[in-house]
């Protein structure tokens, strides 16, 4: 639990028991979740929280750097605790998203934006999501 508020400290989050709970459900789930899964798993702990504080911590997580929304994902919101750079591949159907840590990609994409950097653009991040129907969940049907 010290190493959870040493990283509160260093992203300067003010440390409250809930958001202690809902960080440490994430490096758990240690996956791409909605606030309603961690709602869920905090139930199941007898925790008792409401989905807006969850929202309300998963926002603030999210501005801070700690964790990342996937945007292509739709409603409601998945969030990834991983942060390093990767790409997320959305199946369109079932919403289920999944890492893709194509590093070559990405370098290519930093590597072009350096060089043609968008004119007014201070960029923080680029996020990257395939979108399209997951054959590795639905498989070709004869």
């Amino acid at each position: 639990m010290e190493k959870l508020r040493q990283i509160f400290k260093e992203n300067g989050i003010q440390i409250t028991k809930q958001r202690l709970q809902v960080y440490q459900v994430l490096k758990e789930l240690n996956t791409h979740v909605t606030a309603e899964n961690v709602l869920e798993v905090l139930q199941q702990r007898g925790i008792s929280m409401t989905v807006a504080t969850v929202y309300n911590i998963l926002n603030l997580f999210d501005q801070k750097g700690l964790i990342i929304k996937v945007g292509a994902a739709g409603e409601p919101v998945i969030y990834d605790i991983n942060t390093y750079e990767h790409i997320h591949i959305c199946d369109q159907q079932t919403r289920l998203v999944r890492d893709c840590p194509d590093h070559r990609l990405v370098e290519l994409i930093d590597s072009y934006l350096a060089e043609h950097p968008v004119e007014g653009l201070e960029l923080q991040r680029v996020d990257i999501s395939l979108i399209g129907r997951d054959k590795t969940v639905h498989p070709a049907e004869e």
